[in-house]
């Protein structure tokens, strides 16, 4: 196939090379009454050159057709080449239907989750739904392997309770759910960042075992298939129209401490070399763009300035603190998962002298400098948002409530940073918004504090998107 692509890629160069020449001579013969037979010498050389490309081709079909068993074969070949295609792309699209019948199917609620078609096979590959609160949120740093068993088993629970802290192959890390817990109530100022607001009476009731899991398990018979094992929850998938987190399973035997960590090393082994994350994830690098060479600068650099990055390196303590929920072996999706339906979102007060106050998370106080607070309060005012490009309609807007803050008076300091705070060709924007941010994570997580800060997509209307029944303003 690939010689026949390069044949005809040279007999239509050669065409094109003898046509061009050809229209040299031709051109230069009426322009200036003369004949560059240079010209027409080099474009003649082609024709050999179309010629052989010409029999060569010819040999080609000859020797085809000879391969084939002669012309009614070859024919014969070809003809049920087109119908197997054809025959695919009838199937592909039945296929195709089915499957829209059945997600449909499911929407309109004649099919249970249960009734789908499976996607995993129930036996070492499981589908559980998104609920559990296991899902991957960085594939880069997944680390854990959970322990889930269908019911209690003495030796292994005894193994994971005298062995909190295993790591092997790769920094993997063994996760034994009845222990997250009791480790969690002994630091109550790392659960307040996670689930603000949280009673302290509260943690009393914080229990969770290892057979946590199975409740969230899609397919109610695959229960039968589960005795007790490591699970590694690769992610997520789609099916349907239908989200599920994938769980794998490795069975894990009774024995002695030795038996039960060659088995923990065979398991993570395992786990890195079906999932190991090197080189399947790509990072992208910021725009390379100059401040002030567009209109929309501060927009394009948005998501950048405002990212997670950029705000661990502006709040040492959110990093610590992510540090210290990873020692205790858990993703955050699942912490947040046993308290979703207890935290709610606090009101959020600013007062006469403009402080901004969290009552219901414990009576926390945002600060900020002063320019950072103007720029918050001014998007606070604002429930439908502002676009970048149109700030500098809202810089006298900005410079009231700076002053409102500053009675003595703005200086020239002051002025200036207003001008470039709402100058969309600037970044001063964006370097406002991510200390907004870090105020905010800096007293709780992002899964509450990113209805706090501002945040938009990318040539939207940036926003705060804190229902504003929750705002009081003194």
């Amino acid at each position: 196939m690939i010689y026949k692509i390069v044949l005809y890629v040279c007999v239509v160069i050669s065409i094109l090379a003898f046509i061009f020449c050809l229209f040299e001579f031709t051109s230069q013969w009426i322009k200036k009454g003369k004949k560059e037979w240079g010209t027409l010498i080099i474009g003649l050389f082609f024709i050999p050159a179309l010629v052989a490309a010409i029999l060569f081709s010819c040999l080609i079909y000859i020797y085809d057709v000879w391969n084939a068993g002669g012309i009614k074969k070859y024919y014969g070949n070809k003809k049920k080449e087109k119908a197997e295609a054809q025959e695919r792309a009838i199937e592909a699209e039945k296929r195709k239907r089915e499957k829209e019948r059945i997600a449909k199917a499911f929407r309109d609620g004649e099919l249970k989750r249960e009734e789908l078609p499976r996607k995993e096979n129930g036996i070492n590959r499981f589908e559980f739904y998104e609920e559990m609160g296991l899902k991957v949120e960085e594939y880069g740093k997944v680390r854990e392997i959970i322990y889930v068993e269908n019911g209690y088993n003495e030796c292994l629970n005894s193994f994971f309770m005298r062995h909190q802290n295993l790591r092997l192959y790769k920094m993997y890390k063994f996760v034994y759910l009845p222990c997250f817990t009791e480790n969690l109530k002994r630091d109550s100022d790392l659960l307040h960042y996670f689930c603000p607001g949280m009673e302290t009476g509260e943690l009393k009731n914080l229990q969770m075992d290892s057979s946590y899991p199975l409740q969230f398990l899609c397919y109610p018979e695959d229960l039968a298939n589960i005795e007790h094992g490591m699970f590694f929850f690769a992610g997520g998938g789609n099916r349907y129209d239908v989200n599920y987190i994938s769980g794998h399973y490795y069975p894990l035997e009774e024995g002695d401490d030795e038996s039960i960590t060659q088995q923990l090393d065979s398991i993570v082994k395992m786990v890195h070399s079906d999932h190991g994350m090197g080189g399947l994830y790509s990072i992208m690098n910021r725009p390379e763009i100059k401040e002030g060479s567009s209109k929309d600068y501060a927009d394009e650099l948005f998501p950048w300035v405002t990212s997670d990055i950029d705000v661990a390196k502006l709040v040492d303590e959110i990093r610590e603190r992510m540090e210290q929920l990873e020692e205790l072996g858990l993703p955050k999706n699942l912490l947040r998962r046993l308290f979703d339906e207890k935290i709610k979102l606090s009101r959020l007060i600013v007062t006469k002298d403009m402080r901004i106050l969290l009552p219901d998370y414990n009576d926390i106080e945002i600060n900020m400098e002063p320019i950072v607070k103007a720029v918050y309060l001014l998007f606070l005012k604002h429930p439908e948002g502002i676009r970048f490009k149109h700030l500098p309609d809202f810089r006298k807007e900005l410079s009231e409530i700076y002053q409102n803050m500053k009675p003595m008076g703005l200086n020239e300091r002051a002025i200036r940073s207003i001008e470039d705070v709402t100058n969309p060709c600037l970044n001063s924007i964006n370097e406002k918004c991510a200390r907004i941010r870090a105020a905010f994570m800096k007293e709780f997580d992002k899964h509450y504090a990113r209805n706090y800060y501002i945040t938009g997509e990318r040539g939207m209307p940036k926003k705060i998107y804190l229902p504003r029944e929750l705002v009081i303003w003194e």
